[in-house]
This record gives C-alpha cells, sequence and structure tokens, in this order.
C-alpha cells in the first residue's frame, strides 16, 4: 500500500515552530526597544510597537497550530485506513478458508454444530469490523461514501434468514447498543440479499 505508507510519513512541524515564534518575537521586541532608545521614541509608540509584535505572534502561533492539526488529522486518516484495508484481508482470508459452511449458508442446508460455530466467527468477525468502521466515521476518520459501501456488508451477511437469525441471537448482544440501534434500523425493511448466492454461481450456464 505505497499511498497510504507515503501519507504516513507526514512530517509534524507544529511543536517546533511555535517556540521559534516566541522565540523570534522575543527577539524583535529587544530590538524595537534598542531602536527606540537610540531614536528617543517615546513610550507611546513604543507599546504600539510591542502590541503589534506581540499580535503578529499570536497570529504566527494560530496558524503553525492549525498546520499541526492538519497533519495530525491526515496522519490519523491514514492510520485508519491501513487499519481498514488489514481487516478485510483478515475478514477474506476467513471466508475462503470456510468457503464450505458459506456454501450450506447460500443453500440453506443443514448445518452441524461445527458449522453453525465456523460461520458465528466468520460473521463476528465482520461485525467488529463494521462497529470499527462505523466509529471511525463518527468520529470523522472515514468518510461517509466509504462507510456507507462497508455498512452495505450487514445487508449481505443478515438480511437472509439465517444472517437475520444469528443477528437476533447472537450479534446484536456483542456490540455496542448505539451500533447495534444503527443495524436493527437498517434490517427493518432490508430485502433479502442474494450477494452471496450470485458469488457461488455466478459461472453458471
Amino acid at each position: 500500500m505505497p499511498g497510504f505508507a507515503r501519507k504516513a510519513k507526514v512530517a509534524s512541524f507544529g511543536p517546533l515552530f511555535l517556540p521559534l515564534t516566541q522565540s523570534a518575537a522575543g527577539k524583535l521586541v529587544d530590538i524595537a526597544l534598542i531602536f527606540a532608545k537610540r531614536s528617543n521614541i517615546n513610550s507611546s509608540k513604543i507599546n504600539e510597537w510591542l502590541t503589534l509584535i506581540a499580535n503578529v505572534a499570536v497570529v504566527g502561533g494560530i496558524v503553525f497550530l492549525a498546520i499541526e492539526i492538519s497533519q495530525n488529522n491526515e496522519l490519523l486518516r491514514s492510520e485508519s485506513r491501513v487499519s481498514l484495508v488489514a481487516n478485510d484481508v483478515a475478514s477474506l482470508s476467513a471466508n475462503f478458508q470456510n468457503a464450505d459452511v458459506f456454501a450450506k449458508f447460500v443453500s440453506e442446508g443443514e448445518m452441524t454444530a461445527e458449522d453453525q460455530l465456523r460461520l458465528s466467527f466468520m460473521f463476528a468477525l465482520d461485525l467488529r469490523n463494521r462497529e470499527f468502521e462505523y466509529f471511525q466515521y463518527v468520529n470523522g476518520l472515514l468518510d461517509e461514501q466509504t462507510w456507507l459501501a462497508y455498512r452495505h456488508v450487514l445487508l449481505i451477511n443478515h438480511a437472509t434468514g439465517l444472517g437475520r437469525k444469528w443477528w437476533d441471537e447472537v450479534g446484536r448482544g456483542i456490540v455496542d447498543l448505539d451500533f447495534a440501534k444503527l443495524v436493527d434500523e437498517l434490517l427493518v425493511d432490508a430485502k433479502p440479499d442474494d450477494t452471496y448466492r450470485r458469488m457461488a454461481t455466478w459461472a453458471d450456464d
């Protein structure tokens, strides 16, 4: 993921700039005082200069602080994307290794206790990933379009009969209450999703 790596290397200079700004302001004040003494300038004029220097220093500090905040936010978003990709890879790897269970899920065939346990592990993994992504979205680290794309997996897994039963019996109780409420609202009028069936039959004549 070269793109993510480049973003993760964003430099952080804000903490360096603030002390420099303060130091520069102090030096300017010293220079102004020396110049004023040599030029016999009255105290009110000196105060005006000092006020101007102080205001410039404050503005400079605010600008550099804004730069620092922007860089930190960019770094957090980059790290978030890396985590999302890692979660996707782990989920897809687990699903691939348990394709036989998904075949039974698609056909609604009889499942042994082991099959149900394996499917529960995979559903729980996907559900936890969606919960993580939801709170990333809430905290402003994930854009809405990306979140909606990830959210659709909830329909793929739980809008069918067996998937909905797993959510009612198991899933709702293992996630945050706010997230559980979101899933419940999403599933209220959801039509059965046939994504897994299409994945298993796309090459059929």
